[in-house]
C-alpha cells in the first residue's frame, strides 16, 4: 500500500502577520539607529575611502621613488667602480651622488643600497668615522648587510681594536650564511682573534671553516692560521682542544696567500 504522508500544516494568517511585524520592527530599528547615527556612519565611512586612497597613493609615489632611485644609483656607480669615490660621493652634473640619493630615498631599498656604497666610499678615502656612521645606519638585509658589518670591523681592525673588529666579522658570517662569503668573515675573524691575543677563540672559528666549508679556497688559509693558533695556545700553556685539520693540499702557501679579506660588495642590478 502507497504511504500516504500526512498534508502540510498550512501557516495561519496571525503567523505571516507575526513575522511581517518583526521584519517591520527590524526596519524601523535600523532606520532609527542610522538616523541617529548619520554622522559617525558617514564619516567612518568616508575616512575608510580616504585611508584606501592614501596607502594606493603612497605605494604608487614609493614605487616612483623607488625606480628613480635606481635610476641615478646605477649612473653613480660608475664613478664608484671606476674609484672615483669622491665623485661618487658628490655626484656630478648629471646625477646626484651617493650621499644625495642615500639622504633623498633613505626609506627605500635603493637609499639603503646607496647608504651602503657610500659608506665604502669614506672607508676607501680614509674617513672613517663617517663611514663607521653609514656602515651602521644600512638598514638593509643579505649580502649588504653582512658587508656594512664588516666595513665596520675593518675599521676597527685599522684602529687597533682586533677584539671588537672579530666579534663583527662573527656576526657578519651569521647574518648571510654563504660559501660566497662566510668562510672568508670567519677567516678575517680568526685572524683578529689571534691578533687581540685569544687563541682559543681564534681556534674556534677557523675549525668552523674547516669543517663548514671544507672545499672553499678559504680552508688551506684557514688551516694555516690554525697552525698558528695552536702554536700560540701552547706557547700561553693553553690547550689546544680536540682539532680536525682539512686534508692537505698542494701549493698551500699561495692558496694562503690568495685568500683576500676585502668587503663584499652586492651588484646592484
Amino acid at each position: 500500500m502507497a504511504q500516504i504522508n500526512p498534508p502540510k500544516r498550512l501557516a495561519s494568517s496571525r503567523e505571516g502577520d507575526l513575522r511581517e511585524d518583526h521584519l517591520t520592527d527590524a526596519y524601523a530599528r535600523s532606520t532609527s539607529f542610522f538616523d541617529e547615527h548619520r554622522t559617525a556612519i558617514v564619516a567612518v565611512v568616508v575616512g575608510l575611502i580616504v585611508l584606501a586612497l592614501v596607502v594606493i597613493g603612497y605605494q604608487t609615489w614609493r614605487a616612483a621613488q623607488s625606480e628613480e632611485a635606481q635610476q641615478y644609483l646605477g649612473a653613480i656607480l660608475v664613478e664608484y667602480e671606476r674609484g672615483n669615490y669622491q665623485a661618487a660621493l658628490d655626484g656630478t652634473d648629471a646625477t646626484p651622488g651617493l650621499l644625495e640619493i642615500a639622504d633623498d630615498y633613505g626609506s627605500t631599498a635603493t637609499g639603503e643600497q646607496a647608504t651602503f656604497f657610500a659608506a665604502d666610499a669614506l672607508f676607501q678615502l680614509g674617513r672613517l668615522d663617517e663611514a663607521r656612521a653609514m656602515f651602521e645606519d644600512y638598514d638593509g638585509g643579505g649580502l649588504l648587510e653582512a658587508s656594512a658589518l664588516a666595513g665596520q670591523a675593518a675599521i676597527y681592525e685599522v684602529e687597533g681594536d682586533p677584539a671588537r673588529a672579530a666579534e663583527l666579522y662573527e656576526r657578519a658570517a651569521g647574518v648571510y650564511d654563504s660559501p660566497a662569503s662566510g668562510p672568508a668573515y670567519l677567516l678575517d675573524a680568526g685572524r683578529a682573534h689571534l691578533a687581540a691575543g685569544d687563541a682559543a677563540a681564534a681556534e674556534g672559528v677557523l675549525q668552523r671553516v674547516l669543517d663548514e666549508y671544507g672545499d672553499a679556497r678559504e680552508a688551506e688559509a684557514a688551516q694555516v692560521e690554525l697552525g698558528r693558533a695552536e702554536a700560540a695556545a701552547t706557547a700561553a700553556g693553553t690547550a689546544t682542544g680536540d682539532v680536525r685539520p682539512a686534508p692537505a693540499a698542494a701549493d698551500t702557501d699561495a692558496a694562503a696567500g690568495a685568500a683576500a679579506p676585502g668587503l663584499q660588495v652586492e651588484e646592484v642590478q
